[in-house]
């Protein structure tokens, strides 16, 4: 579904030094809310496999190398010390959304599911003690919106997985600009090299009042 770059994958590139097995597919079901309006205005929440899921960090990566181009989401259920840092716990359960190709996230509404065209896939990833797996939703709501100045990517989303668990999520969120050299633990991913502390510092001083990293 990915490739490896020179830096690895930031948060949701795939990669293939772990195994990762995948959950055999149950019957689709519906999301749990039936239009982008009707999304909660509240973390994105639910349960994945059984287990409650709630997102505690959220972040975006945009891969522009020809040929490689997409546009990753991580909505994670671990946190994070410092922006664009590495999680507290290097198997947290992740929801990931991917736009395929170069093109710029655009604000938009999209209903995803079989016969309807988007660009966006969703999907969830879990460790169960041995491999990492992964089920990619066949139906779902999303709504992005644009990007702000101070790089934040605002969207709701509502999903069910086709899974024997029944795992669904529905909320909102808000995820930051991240560079590509983070590792984390999404289908495996290479060791990773330091963050540039020029873009640390850039990305605190847009968090801060009054900062202006972003404009």
């Amino acid at each position: 579904m990915s490739r490896l770059g020179r830096y690895g994958a930031p948060l949701l590139m795939l990669a293939c030094c772990r195994a990762e097995s995948h959950a055999e597919p149950s019957p689709s079901r519906e999301p749990p809310v039936e239009s982008p309006g009707a999304i909660p205005d509240a973390p994105l929440n639910g349960t994945v496999r059984g287990a409650p899921f709630v997102v505690r960090d959220a972040r975006y990566v945009v891969d522009r190398r020809l040929g490689y181009a997409h546009t990753d989401i991580l909505l994670s259920s671990a946190k994070a010390d410092t922006p664009c840092g590495p999680l507290a716990q290097s198997r947290a359960t992740s929801v990931w959304l991917r736009l395929e190709g170069a093109g710029a996230v655009e604000p938009k509404e999209w209903r995803i599911g079989p016969a309807m065209e988007s660009p966006w896939s969703v999907h969830y990833q879990i460790f169960d003690g041995e491999s990492w797996i992964g089920v990619a939703a066949n139906n779902a709501v999303l709504a992005i919106r644009e990007a702000t100045p101070d790089g934040h990517l605002s969207g709701g989303l509502a999903s069910c997985f086709p899974d024997d668990d029944k795992s669904c999520v529905s909320g909102s969120f808000e995820a930051l600009n991240c560079p590509t050299s983070l590792d984390q633990p999404v289908r495996g991913a290479v060791p990773p090299e330091a963050i540039p502390s020029r873009y640390l510092e850039a990305v605190r001083s847009s968090t801060r009042p009054g900062g202006d990293a972003g404009r």
